[in-house]
């Protein structure tokens, strides 16, 4: 692959048509792919930021899909980033993918949730951009570029690789694909809706039992069971264990997650034995209401270590 460093990516056009012959193998990288979209509240209305194309996000058990066979039809050009470490490269990518009208393709990959996928483009920093033809790397780069350089070095692309990919599939339809109905999540999501907390405890706790690898629905399961507890228990009076647990309840209800989390640590430290061993239980049940990577969610967990050692 080419690597301008720091250079603006001006990368010469019979190079980059060179490369479609030869490079790194990225085969190993397999197929997953689930994606879940909230179409019922949005039927009917414009998408947020219409007029700029959502880039592509690839995990490693959908690259597969959606760059190695999905480049055989255009050129992908694949953003490995870093949600800890945005930059303004991914909206100048999207923007210019939904100028380009679908002759190519911007696909992110968060190198910290796809370490693979990194190691597989042998990426040295984030971000690196990677363009993709025919499932192999053409060119790359390191870093943030001006808005001109970008535009020659994708006009490159697109000029090596002109005739020699078959194009955007016909079969595919345009505007947003049709989301594959999930009649236990949406019945789940519907009693939530309604109030009915104890039916949607029920079918989210069976949802989780289902799928043990959806995170979304442990995260969806401990906020239905922080919002029931929340309605269901008695006043306590102030510095008790109780009074401690339905504090952190309603901080985590009403989203307001560090305030959950401290109240529980604060109770921890100046409690012993079995009421330590209830707080501490309850803490580490709410934390799943978060993504384990969630800097709320670290913090809370160094926290709690302090406390109890």
């Amino acid at each position: 692959m080419t690597r301008p460093g720091n250079r603006p990516p001006s990368v010469p056009e019979k190079q980059l048509a060179a490369s479609l012959s030869g490079a790194v193998d990225l085969s190993g990288l397999k197929k997953r792919a689930e994606v879940k979209r909230d179409a019922a509240a949005t039927a009917g209305a414009p998408r947020p930021g219409a007029g700029v194309a959502s880039p592509v996000e690839v995990t490693e058990a959908s690259f597969e899909e959606e760059v190695l066979v999905r480049s055989t039809q255009v050129p992908v050009v694949v953003e490995l980033m870093s949600r800890r470490a945005p930059t303004a490269l991914t909206a100048q990518l999207s923007a210019m993918a939904a100028e380009a009208g679908g002759q190519w393709v911007h696909a992110v990959v968060d190198v910290d949730a796809a370490p693979g996928i990194a190691q597989a483009f042998q990426a040295r920093a984030v971000p690196t951009v990677v363009a993709v033809a025919a499932g192999r790397p053409l060119a790359d780069f390191e870093g943030e570029q001006p808005e001109d350089a970008l535009r020659q070095w994708i006009a490159a692309v697109l000029n090596a690789t002109e005739g020699k990919l078959s194009g955007p599939s016909a079969a595919e339809p345009e505007g947003e694909p049709e989301e594959v109905a999930d009649t236990e999540r949406d019945a789940a999501e519907d009693a939530l809706a309604e109030g009915d907390l104890v039916a949607a405890e029920e079918r989210f706790t069976a949802l989780v039992e289902s799928r043990p690898g959806d995170h979304t629905l442990r995260e969806a399961l401990r906020y239905v069971q922080a919002a029931r507890r929340a309605t269901e228990e008695s006043d306590a009076g102030e510095g008790t264990v109780l009074a401690a647990l339905r504090a952190a309840d309603r901080g985590l209800v009403g989203g307001e997650y560090d305030s959950a989390f401290a109240v529980l640590v604060d109770a921890i430290r100046v409690s012993a034995g079995d009421d330590r061993a209830t707080l501490r239980a309850r803490l580490v049940e709410l934390l799943e209401a978060l993504p384990a990577d969630d800097p709320r969610v670290l913090a809370a967990r160094r926290n709690l270590a302090n406390a109890l050692y």
